[in-house]
């Protein structure tokens, strides 16, 4: 598919997915091999043509479903490893691809806004909770190595998250309430001026009392002499040891605002500039907690030492404090800003200026210290910040409908740090003072990348693409306690060159062939190169300023079957990663095994299959089935033999999922449930205790939605999640089930 100019070319791949309300209501779903996507070739390629493994999440789906969270859609995606441990609040939310995990990070997974880099400087991760779900119009994933088109993070492959246009006038209004009272408020307004001025502004509120997800746990040791009480439970570790349970701690609240506006301007057919700018910003924490300690008058316990006997007799003792029963406040705020200019300067040549800032000005939590309650007392404040500016030229050559050629030039810098530091009251966070410990490190990135994709032949399809990276970080720093100095870093470089090739082969009647090969690479963070980090349990984690960049090869196949009336799509991959970044324990300097020290592994291979399937058996009903394997194992680290033959952590060796769309008349709905199989969360894989606190237990949940059409403009829904009330844990214990209900208003 040859486009006239590249401002048609992104309008395709957008206008699908922002479909105006009566399109959205018909009774009729859009098939998807009429679909366009541009994240994985960087050029518009029909979904049912692409060389490369491509999923597409459109905005009809997204408004069915009645989605207030991104990961949501993605969780039912095939190849995606997406975990969310405790509901909206969880802050360390993240998607992983190819084998590769997201858990605490977008460390190896490139995460795109309209092509723009949202992995942050400081450890590569992406703050899912501040992206409003209502302002997407479609969101794409390109699965395998990309490094040769998008650089680092995308080893296992690329989200690209796309907002929605400025196409007609919109107004639109949706509210959602349901359980833990939680409330889900949005606006969208949008209207063209002049033919050529584009105007937009998007609102998103979302709020939950939350509910209470972590137990209070204490380890006991024999002896008598202290308060006697019952209402102390054991439980199992995820080692085999035991613990006890002392209390809960109170239900998390959360809380979120975000706002987007859009400028865009048609110069003329053939010149388009935008412009958008979105600020987003989230707190959370904890109300009241719950000691079970309670003695034989009667007395709730929550300091001081106290006894009870465990099931099998024995006297132990506890030291019990109201710090243990305290969480964690945090808070975030993230600016987004982007420019576009596309134009097409001649009747072969066009180009693409993109230029933006990816801005957190704070992302923090408080840890209270010993002896503070839940409404007063001193804690450690901690707090990260990021700046990242991004540039990219890029031109395309279209000598003729069967012949694409971009090249461009990328630049990327860097800059992140965090801070921790004393406050007398954890609470207000005001009045901060000693330094305990801090971190800082900027990196600049320049490159250059080049892409051809060609039909050899009408069935014959090849994309042959190649980049090259230099990298640079500076200004790397460290302060491990509040009796130590700043440790400085040297300055370190390195370049990379890449390459993928892709070919498909048509082989008539709807099934195509494809294959490709390719390598990535990414580079280390700020986190991994110098922040040491000592937690209230005693464990640490240390960083490593000497840390390589990973290395990645690829080989992947698949086949394509699109019908009328189904599509199946199957993938066979298999990566081998060299110099793998992970925390290793380090049982040398500390037996007890509670020191990781991030270090690059020898090797690591991970193979898999992707499989999804999708019928449509009437027009107006649509089902998908999805399943996933992944075999991921560490083959060579001389640094921990122990680790060899062990599973790579956080990955889940089955997932697999099913949905149901329909829409009939008046009436819009969609049912879907998903399963994760568990996983190891350490290198050794001896967490083998599942279904108990800290554990990575199997999961399957489902949801379920409708929507009924009360007027040609108000739109009424109904939401129920984790339908069958699944309870498990996920370090965290999951989300219980929540019933919302809602209504949509377009005028």
């Amino acid at each position: 598919m040859s486009p006239k100019c590249v401002f048609s070319l992104i309008l395709v791949s957008l206008s699908r997915a922002s479909l105006p309300a009566q399109t959205a209501l018909s009774d009729k779903i859009e098939p998807v091999r009429t679909s366009v996507t541009v994240t994985g070739t960087r050029t518009a390629t029909e979904l049912d043509k692409s060389p490369v493994s491509t999923s597409l999440i459109t905005r009809e789906e997204i408004e069915t479903r009645n989605l207030n969270q991104v990961d949501q859609a993605l969780s039912l995606v095939e190849g995606v490893n997406a975990a969310r441990a405790k509901g909206p609040s969880d802050s360390d939310f993240g998607v992983g691809l190819r084998g590769f995990a997201g858990t605490g990070g977008q460390y190896r997974t490139l995460v795109l806004l309209d092509g723009q880099p949202m992995n942050d400087s400081y450890i590569g991760n992406v703050n899912w909770a501040l992206i409003p779900i209502n302002e997407l119009s479609r969101v794409e994933v390109a699965r395998g190595p990309f490094s040769s088109l998008y650089g680092g993070n995308a080893m296992g492959g690329v989200i690209n998250l796309i907002t929605r246009p400025v196409e007609h006038r919109v107004i639109e209004l949706f509210g959602q309430y349901g359980g833990q009272d939680t409330g889900n408020y949005t606006i969208h307004l949008a209207d063209r001026f002049f033919q050529k001025l584009g105007l937009s502004f998007g609102y998103d509120r979302y709020q939950s009392d939350g509910y209470s997800n972590q137990p209070v746990l204490k380890t006991a040791i024999t002896g008598t002499g202290a308060v006697p009480v019952t209402g102390i439970t054991t439980w199992t570790t995820t080692g085999g040891g035991v613990n006890y349970q002392v209390g809960q701690r109170g239900p998390e609240w959360f809380n979120q605002k975000a706002f987007r506006g859009r400028a865009e301007y048609t110069f003329s057919p053939k010149t388009f500039a935008s412009f958008q700018a979105s600020h987003s910003n989230r707190g959370g924490g904890y109300d009241a907690y719950r000691s079970t300690a309670v003695t034989a008058q009667g007395q709730v316990v929550d300091t001081g030492l106290v006894s009870f006997a465990d099931r099998s007799g024995v006297t132990r003792v506890v030291n019990l404090a109201t710090s243990d029963y305290i969480g964690l406040p945090t808070g975030a705020s993230v600016n987004t800003y982007q420019g576009q200019l596309l134009s097409e300067i001649s009747a072969k040549w066009n180009i693409r200026v993109v230029g933006g800032i990816n801005q957190t000005p704070t992302q923090w939590y408080v840890t209270p210290a010993a002896g503070s309650t839940l409404v007063s007392g001193a804690g450690t404040y901690t707090n990260q910040g990021s700046l990242a500016w991004y540039g990219n030229a890029q031109a395309g050559w279209n000598p003729n409908h069967r012949h694409q050629l971009i090249f461009g030039s990328e630049t990327r810098h860097d800059d992140a740090h965090i801070l921790a530091d004393l406050v007398p009251s954890y609470a207000s966070r005001a009045n901060e003072g000693a330094v305990q410990t801090l971190a800082n490190g900027t990196s600049f990135n320049q490159s250059e990348y080049v892409q051809d994709q060609i039909f050899i032949t009408e069935r014959l399809q090849l994309v042959a693409g190649g980049r090259y990276d230099y990298w640079h970080t500076d200004g790397g720093s460290t302060q491990r306690s509040a009796t130590t100095g700043i440790i400085t870093f040297p300055g370190r470089g390195a370049t990379a060159v890449v390459g993928k090739l892709a070919a498909a082969y048509s082989l008539g009647n709807g099934l195509l062939l494809r294959a490709s090969i390719g390598n990535a690479f990414r580079n280390p963070t700020t986190y991994e190169l110098y922040r040491d980090l000592a937690f209230s349990s005693g464990s640490l984690s240390l960083a490593n300023p000497n840390a390589k960049p990973e290395r990645l090869i690829s080989v992947d196949a698949g086949v394509k079957q699109f019908g009328r009336w189904a599509n199946i799509d199957g993938s066979w991959y298999q990566n081998r990663t060299r110099d793998l970044i992970y925390s290793a324990t380090d049982f040398v300097t500390d037996p007890t095994g509670r020191t990781t020290r991030r270090q690059n592994a020898g090797l690591a291979r991970t193979r898999g299959i992707e499989l999804a399937a999708m019928e449509r058996p009437f027009s107006w009903l649509q089902l998908k089935q999805t399943y996933t394997f992944t075999d991921g194992i560490i083959t060579e680290n001389p640094l921990l033999p122990l680790t060899v033959g062990r599973n790579i952590p956080n990955v889940p060796r089955h997932m697999s999922s099913f949905i149901l769309l329909l829409h009939r008349g008046r009436w819009t709905g969609s049912a879907s449930g998903r399963y994760r199989g568990s996983v190891f969360s350490t290198d050794t894989n001896t967490d083998v205790v599942k279904g108990v606190p800290g554990s990575y237990s199997p999961s399957f949940t489902a949801d379920i939605t409708a929507g009924f059409r009360l007027t040609e403009k108000v739109t009424l829904t109904a939401n129920a999640f984790n339908l069958l009330d699944r309870q498990y844990y996920q370090f965290y214990l999951s989300p219980p089930r929540q019933v919302f209900a809602g209504i949509r208003i377009r005028l």
